[in-house]
């Protein structure tokens, strides 16, 4: 059932409910709006999960099975190419089972399905014109092509032990792949990071960059040749494709009880500046239930010199920062031009260790970019994952826990 309401700040254009007693846990948007993807899951339960395209008015396109009866957690990630030619979904079905669906966006027609992927897929990304898919599978990332029609894995690449990855983008271009990676042996955990041409539907030679701190997520530029990511310390660290033997620049805010950033948003406004939006949790001993439990903060990166040692230098800039009500979770995207942002929050009830169903509530949000200034807060009685901007930020999506997709028609 489709719910349409009058435009109202913060009140979803429509939202919708495909499975009902399911979660949704990604989605995605073409660059127009116009096209819409999910898929549902269920963290502690089993069923068949489903892939869905809807309109910008809220009208379902199509929907596609993609697990059998009795599969276990479902729907983990999905994607659409900007020329709106393909889409794609992947998760688990079981324990060290993983799948991926590749469908024909206007109609739903499946065009490749792997069904005994080694581990959960954690992240798809397509090239723009929709010909390269990376996907991320926890301890290596696949490329897939399109080739004489034929969708088929044409390279992977395997991360160093002890090192995981749950992050991995493909440049809009397709010219290049950055991987986060994470060894949660280490205590505290250290991470990766991995950049990887791509030419002729091929990887080139990768080049790792050391981290102090665990990489849990990672973004990059559309031409694939600056990268930032979300740190286990709740900083950050930027990087470019020129530069091979270190992070470029690092910050982390001075806040007493900074922990995990899972979310960062990069954006390139204008020539010589970088805008980084990055979310992070929030310790919270105090058993004080009004406390905030998440962090949202800016940083800009303004090029100061350009053509030393062959690639540009850059100074960085502390900007705002924003307190959210909960833990954030993923859903923190920027405009092109770094005027809106994005963001999610909730947190599982870990008293039990995280094994159980119980949860908080939680928010989707929307920011002025530039100053910080919360637009607008729209709530749900459980937490909330995935969120995404359009590139012109003329609309936004939004998944939950609650089972529900939200649009949100921001024009006007």
């Amino acid at each position: 059932m489709t719910l349409s309401v009058p435009s109202q700040a913060g009140t979803p254009t429509w939202s919708v409910t495909p499975q009902t007693g399911l979660q949704i846990n990604s989605v995605a948007v073409s660059p127009d709006g116009s096209l819409t993807v999910a898929g549902t899951s269920a963290e502690f339960g089993s069923g068949q999960f489903y892939f869905y395209a809807y309109s910008a008015d809220g009208s379902l396109l199509w929907q596609v099975p993609v697990t059998a009866a009795n599969a276990t957690q479902g729907v983990f990630w999905v994607a659409v190419s900007d020329n709106k030619t393909v889409a794609a979904a992947g998760g688990e079905t079981a324990k060290d089972v993983g799948f991926l669906s590749i469908v024909d966006a206007s109609n739903g027609t499946v065009l490749l399905s792997e069904t005994q992927l080694p581990s959960r897929v954690n992240q798809l990304t397509f090239s723009a014109d929709g010909t390269l898919l990376l996907a991320d599978l926890q301890h290596q990332v696949l490329l897939y092509a399109c080739v004489d029609g034929q969708w088929q894995q044409q390279d992977q690449l395997a991360l160093p032990a002890p090192f995981s990855s749950y992050s991995a983008v493909l440049a809009n271009d397709g010219s290049r792949v950055w991987v986060a990676g994470i060894n949660y042996q280490s205590q505290p955990a250290t991470g990766l990071v991995m950049q990887v041409p791509v030419s002729q539907q091929q990887f080139g030679t990768a080049v790792s960059y050391a981290q102090s701190s665990g990489v849990m997520r990672i973004v990059t530029t559309p031409d694939g040749q600056q990268a930032a990511v979300a740190l286990h310390n709740g900083g950050c660290a930027f990087y470019q494709a020129a530069q091979t033997d270190a992070a470029v620049l690092s910050y982390q805010p001075s806040v007493s009880n900074l922990s995990v950033a899972y979310a960062v948003a990069i954006a390139a406004p204008k020539a010589g500046d970088i805008a980084i939006v990055v979310g992070a949790n929030l310790n919270n001993s105090s058993g004080d239930a009004t406390a905030p439990g998440g962090l949202l903060y800016r940083i800009d990166l303004l090029m100061s010199q350009t053509e030393i040692a062959n690639y540009p230098q850059w100074q960085l800039q502390a900007g705002w920062s924003h307190n959210l009500q909960y833990a954030v979770n993923p859903g923190v995207t920027l405009d092109s031009l770094a005027t809106k942002v994005t963001a999610t929050d909730g947190k599982p009830d870990e008293s039990q260790g995280g094994s159980d169903t119980k949860e908080s509530p939680g928010n989707f949000y929307l920011l002025d970019a530039c100053s910080g200034t919360p637009l607008w807060q729209y709530g749900t009685k459980l937490m909330n994952w995935p969120m995404a901007l359009t590139p012109d930020a003329q609309a936004a999506v939004g998944g939950s826990d609650d089972g529900s997709l939200y649009y949100w028609d921001l024009r006007g």
